[in-house]
């Protein structure tokens, strides 16, 4: 019931509408609410003073950057915030925030995908317990066969699962198989076939954003990767997302997708909410390809990342 919203759930539907000028629509799917509550949340939302001249909220946003970041790669949302004192409060803030909006969406969601990596593990500890046993997580992306961190392979699947009382969907497979007859094969084995069913369901994927540099550090994936990156000028890639490598136009090297193991990129399209989270503002080469690939639909960042990203833009026009 909206009377149960707190100030800050309030201040969050306010500020889609008043600020980021979401339709009823749109946000009547972000919060799983009908257009009647909706309205009802806008009512209580005045009478209670959140919303004024301007819109209360714990979290200070960047709108002029919102709308840029948005009309530039043609996202359904952006988020910007504004800048914290130091760079832990900043990731900290990040990951928060974006946790409670992945949060928000799966309130109407049945299948959440994600993929691997620190970013994924900060925002999945950053999610509120709650039960939703009607609710599955999908591994998206082979394992990355690392061993030495906890943000590893399956072990963020059940994680995330864990928070919600949710059921957990495993890929038992590497992220790249090298050998193309054995990368057929291992797709029609069952148990990956029953995975790769609910990638043509999903509701919502999340993910952060990786460069070349993290290939380079993986015990495994090191060693092979001129391997995988065969016949490819890896100075020309810019980052890695869902597995896949692209340059900063967001060019996608089909060669090495065709390696991968896991959702296929048709499928990525088809879902309608695709997060991507970053914190670093190294990444935001990899970020700025990223976006070109059009495989990012919502965007969660802070002010010094957007603006470099923007700056990067001005150099790879």
């Amino acid at each position: 019931m909206v009377e149960s919203y707190d100030n800050s759930q309030l201040a969050e539907i306010a500020r889609d509408y008043y600020l980021s000028k979401l339709p009823i629509t749109q946000i009547s799917k972000k919060y799983n609410l009908s257009r009647y509550l909706i309205a009802k949340a806008f009512e209580e939302a005045e009478a209670s003073g959140v919303v004024h001249i301007s819109i209360k909220s714990n979290v200070k946003r960047n709108n002029s950057l919102e709308t840029k970041l948005r009309n530039l790669f043609g996202l359904k949302e952006a988020f910007v915030l504004k800048d914290q004192d130091t760079t832990s409060h900043d990731n900290e803030q990040i990951v928060d925030f974006a946790a409670h909006q992945i949060q928000n969406y799966s309130k109407a969601a049945k299948e959440i995908g994600l993929t691997w990596g620190t970013t994924v593990l900060d925002t999945i500890v950053h999610f509120d317990e709650i039960k939703r046993p009607d609710l599955s997580f999908v591994q998206i992306a082979g394992m990355s066969l690392r061993t030495d961190t906890p943000h590893a392979n399956y072990s963020l699947i059940q994680r995330a699962a864990e928070k919600f009382d949710a059921k957990s969907y495993i890929l038992p497979a590497p992220l790249y198989i090298l050998n193309q007859t054995a990368h057929d094969l291992m797709e029609q084995e069952p148990a990956i076939a029953e995975v790769q069913k609910k990638y043509q369901h999903l509701d919502l994927i999340f993910t952060g954003v990786g460069t070349l540099a993290s290939m380079e550090s993986n015990r495994v994936w090191g060693k092979l990767q001129d391997q995988i990156f065969d016949g490819i000028d890896q100075n020309k890639v810019a980052g890695m997302i869902f597995g896949r490598a692209y340059d900063i136009n967001g060019k996608i090297f089909e060669s090495v997708e065709n390696k991968f193991t896991g959702i296929q990129r048709e499928d990525i399209m088809k879902t309608p909410i695709r997060f991507a989270i970053v914190k670093n503002k190294f990444k935001t080469h990899s970020l700025l390809g990223g976006l070109r690939t059009h495989l990012i639909t919502h965007l969660v960042v802070n002010e010094a990342i957007a603006n470099k990203l923007l700056q990067e833009v001005e150099k790879y026009h």
